[in-house]
């Protein structure tokens, strides 16, 4: 059969990667005919009531358009960005429950204190004796993508709305001139660095996935 030797283990790990990849794809396609559609609806405008660049209000239509299709990214890659990170907690989860009922161990990861980064690491290393991740720019990859989910999903990409603790790591992704910034004080990512962390998460859980699959059949 064409299914024998396959291996299915976290396979729903695996596709929703997949899927994550290809969704993201198709939101910046929609995000850019949604911005030409912006540019089209003001001209359409303008030309509508003969009004030229001499006009005060020819300035403020556009302006208007203008701050629209700035503030566009927020919406197609904020809610992105928060399943990218869930996708992320899902699976090291699932291979921490894995792991543990094979080790037979007592302590979980919501035992630990922190928040989840920090939980996971301490609880991969120190209980389950494995390797969450290895690579340094990956893990600050991971961190950054943890700080972006929480303004988006907890202050709403806004920076008033966070906690300072939160505001200061958002400014120290900024100040790395990472492709994040602020537009009217809402958090707004450019297309490079959400493929960067995307890129970087999954590869990190592909990696965490093959090594899991390795010791567990060593364990067999």
């Amino acid at each position: 059969m064409i299914l024998e030797g396959m291996d299915f283990r976290l396979l729903d790990a695996t596709l929703e990667l997949d899927a994550l990849a290809e969704h993201l794809g198709l939101i910046e396609k929609d995000m850019e005919r949604q911005q030409r559609t912006e540019r089209g609806k003001v001209e359409t405008y303008l030309k509508s009531l003969g009004l030229t660049v001499d006009d005060p209000e020819w300035l403020d239509a556009r302006q208007n358009c203008h701050e629209r299709i700035q503030l566009l990214p927020r919406f197609y890659r904020g809610p992105f960005l928060v399943s990218v990170y869930g996708a992320y907690e899902s699976t090291v989860l699932q291979i921490a429950d894995h792991m543990r009922d094979k080790q037979s161990q007592k302590i979980t990861i919501k035992d630990l204190r922190g928040d989840f980064l920090q939980r996971a690491r301490k609880y991969y290393e120190h209980i389950l004796r494995f390797d969450l991740c290895s690579e340094n720019e990956v893990w600050e990859r991971v961190r950054m993508l943890s700080d972006l989910r929480n303004a988006y999903a907890h202050g709403n990409g806004r920076m008033d709305m966070l906690n300072e603790s939160l505001k200061r790591r958002i400014e120290h992704w900024m100040c790395q001139s990472s492709g994040i910034s602020t537009y009217y004080d809402y958090i707004v990512c450019d297309a490079c660095i959400v493929d960067e962390i995307l890129r970087a998460v999954r590869g990190s859980l592909e990696d965490l996935i093959a090594r899991y699959k390795d010791w567990d059949n060593q364990r067999t």
